[in-house]
């Protein structure tokens, strides 16, 4: 709105020139106000849609980058891994079996490799693919020598293993018959 257009509207009003000046300030200063309050909705839009297609801008670089991902190589690479891993894990397996086999006679296995020297047990594949494990004899000889209790009596093993003799065509004798036969033994 321009100033003239006010003065023409009230010119012909009859009143002080100082009146009709201060109702054409208050009507600009109105004016103005709205104007800025417009004028700053306006930036702010347009600073919106900036972000915005900024925003579109950098999703269509995005589904640009994914189209060209190729989803059946990844799929191999992981399987790949996963085929990896899993042999790994299966030979820490074999190895640790082999070393058990290793350690006879021990009470505990955990314990037992705890006093070991990792660094020096060898491990080597026969023509089976099996570990066989080297370093470990002398090994375990000083273990079983400064900790014997780790281990099972070798002698008391032998013992319980191998009974010897003949044990068939054995009858139960009947309570009665052993309690009268011990009870005539201890008189």
């Amino acid at each position: 709105m321009k100033r003239s257009f006010l003065e023409g509207l009230l010119k012909d009003l009859e009143v002080e020139e100082s009146i009709k000046k201060n109702i054409i300030e208050s009507i600009m200063t109105e004016n103005g106000n709205d104007i800025n309050t417009e004028k700053t909705k306006t930036l702010t839009a347009q600073n919106d849609l900036k972000v915005k297609e900024g925003l579109i801008e950098e999703l269509n670089t995005k589904i640009k980058e994914a189209g060209s991902v190729d989803i059946e190589e990844i799929k191999r690479v992981a399987r790949e891994e996963g085929f990896a891993e899993g042999s790994k894990e299966v030979d820490e397996f074999k190895k640790t079996n082999a070393l058990k086999g290793s350690i006879k006679g021990a009470k505990d296995f955990d314990l037992v490799y705890s006093k070991l020297d990792k660094e020096k047990i060898k491990y080597e594949k026969d023509d089976k693919g099996e570990y066989i494990v080297s370093g470990i004899d002398e090994q375990i000889k000083d273990v079983k020598e400064k900790y014997s209790f780790l281990f099972e009596d070798e002698e008391r093993q032998d013992s319980l293993i191998d009974l010897g003799g003949s044990h068939e065509n054995i009858t139960p004798k009947a309570p009665e018959t052993l309690y009268g036969a011990l009870k005539e033994k201890y008189k």
